[in-house]
């Protein structure tokens, strides 16, 4: 792989997109505020926001996930479009692959360390090890690969971190993106409905249908007796369920680099997309959670897709919002916050809290979590991806000095970093 090759990241292609920081802030706010909302009925702040509107959206939360689905099928897709619009050769599928594993692998994996060593002592014990070896040795080994959604046994993650079965679909995602973008490169609209088809597809067989992949998990786990239902639910959050959030992020990210030499005195007919988008959400979610029957799982997504692309294309005002201030923070250290914010709840409800009702545990609990995701983002995060940019640096640097041949005979061409 030639030294120019390296640098075909998403902000060396197209450059800082602010807002959509903002808009990774809200999606983990939504997720976090939804994982309090459920485990934490009885709290003042969470019985306070259901005698208001605000309880039909804190209820609904986990589309914070989905809102990170469009957000990285939006952005990762860029860089395709990007060579194609130049007449150049598709991005280097290795180098994205490497990329991705080292911007989420590290904070990762330090987090199931310390889910190992720390919070499931506190939730089970310190000899919780003891109760079924294999399972723990089999979910460790399954969350290292990324495969703990792949059954029953491990896609809640031993009921200490439920949320990460979402990296596993990332995962497979970063695996797929590399041999799809040709055909979203030719067709972006058409391959943003092939998607939302595939997806409703999906969804519809995992209710009446795949019997033979249905009966081979049931076989799997007959040791422990897995239900149909919990198996079918198991194949709902599967990758082909969010081929549609993913291709509509990558639909709207082609839009995207068209319209940036739009006019500004267009900025209000996105204004005009975002309320609109506003208004089918909150229709969705707080009067019609089956308005257009077993597509209503799309209307939210889409709606999400069209507040992205105007978080990313509005000019002026939303910048101050969403590109500066509380919310570009939170979604800086976002990743962080994911990985954290439920073991620390968990913990804390566990081992300090208990029953205990005071109206500060809210705020401090989100302190806590922001806390804790700063020193992840500032000791783990942010060390492994400047550290590997400026090794990447000192590599394109030899290789223009030295030529396409190292000093020890070694051709650059095959040398390999994330």
């Amino acid at each position: 792989m030639s030294a120019a090759r390296t640098e075909e990241s998403v902000r060396h292609e197209v450059g800082n997109i602010a807002t959509l920081d903002g808009m990774r802030g809200i999606a983990v706010l939504w997720v976090i505020l939804f994982h309090f909302h459920v485990l934490r009925p009885d709290d003042p702040w969470v019985k306070a926001c259901k005698s208001t509107p605000l309880e039909a959206w804190v209820g609904n939360g986990y589309l914070g996930v989905d809102l990170f689905f469009v957000i990285s099928g939006f952005l990762l897709a860029l860089p395709w479009f990007v060579h194609a619009h130049a007449g150049r050769g598709a991005p280097s599928m290795r180098a994205f692959y490497a990329r991705r594993f080292w911007r989420i692998a590290p904070a990762y994996y330090v987090q199931l360390a310390l889910l190992f060593a720390v919070v499931l002592p506190i939730l089970r014990g310190p000899t919780y090890w003891r109760s079924d070896l294999w399972v723990y040795v089999y979910n460790a080994f399954a969350h290292l690969t990324f495969m703990h959604n792949t059954t029953p046994l491990t896609s809640g993650s031993m009921a200490a971190n439920g949320a990460l079965w979402t990296l596993g679909v990332e995962a497979w995602f970063y695996a797929l993106l590399p041999l799809v973008m040709p055909l979203f490169v030719r067709w972006p609209r058409a391959m943003a409905v092939v998607s939302l088809a595939v997806a409703q597809a999906w969804r519809l067989a995992t209710r009446d249908d795949l019997a033979w992949l249905v009966g081979a998990e049931m076989a799997l786990g007959q040791i422990w007796s897995w239900p149909e239902d919990v198996v079918r639910y198991l194949l709902l959050h599967q990758l082909p369920s969010y081929f549609g959030h993913f291709g509509l992020g990558i639909a709207l990210g082609a839009a995207w680099l068209r319209s940036r030499a739009a006019p500004a005195a267009k900025m209000w007919l996105l204004d005009v997309a975002a309320v609109a988008s506003l208004v089918l959400l909150d229709w969705v979610l707080a009067i019609d959670g089956n308005l257009a029957g077993s597509l209503t799982w799309s209307l939210p997504a889409i709606a999400l897709a069209m507040l992205l692309y105007w978080a990313a294309a509005r000019r002026g005002w939303p910048e101050r919002f969403l590109a500066r201030g509380p919310l570009a923070f939170v979604g800086r250290i976002s990743y962080s916050a994911y990985l954290y914010h439920l073991p620390v709840l968990l913990v804390a409800n566990a081992a300090v809290l208990g029953n205990n009702r005071s109206v500060v545990i809210f705020p401090v609990y989100v302190a806590i979590v922001l806390a804790v995701s700063w020193i992840s983002w500032r000791l783990v995060e942010r060390p492994f991806l400047h550290g590997l940019a400026a090794w990447w640096r000192g590599l394109v640097a030899r290789a223009r000095s030295h030529g396409e041949r190292g000093d020890d005979g070694e051709d650059l061409q095959h040398r390999h970093a994330p």
